[in-house]
């Protein structure tokens, strides 16, 4: 069970990103990732941004906060981790920066598409998740 407490902000409501996101594949300048094991959530509640990656084996995980904030146009979503000294390594799958900027490309009700361009090897990686209910 994962969970995120607290409402801060119009009693929650974020819109299309509140709540629990699981990222059901990974890209790669194009090509999926084969080795990638499914088993990756982010979280979103008012400013609060929450990455977890779960070890299936012993149901472990490992995970990292972040504030996030949307741009006004809507296009893209920016992850500020609180450590400044290194970016944060959850999964080698996503590789993340102290300031990381998603391009959004589909953000619903059921489906989030997001696309990272590394900024140290301008790999495009692009991100695919459905709500977990």
């Amino acid at each position: 069970m994962m969970t995120l407490g607290g409402c801060s902000h119009n009693n929650g409501d974020i819109g299309y990103w509140f709540g629990l996101w699981h990222l059901d594949s990974i890209e790669i300048d194009g090509t999926p990732v084969a080795d990638y094991d499914s088993n990756t959530y982010f979280m979103f509640q008012g400013k609060v941004f929450c990455i977890r990656c779960v070890n299936e084996a012993d149901h472990g995980s490992v995970e990292s906060y972040a504030q996030w904030q949307e741009s006004d146009d809507h296009q893209t979503m920016t992850l500020t981790f609180a450590d400044d000294r290194f970016p944060p390594t959850v999964t080698p799958f996503i590789p993340l920066e102290t300031v990381t900027t998603f391009t959004v490309i589909t953000l619903n009700d059921k489906e989030m598409v997001l696309e990272q361009i590394h900024s140290g090897t301008g790999a495009a990686y692009t991100y695919h998740f459905t709500r977990w209910e």
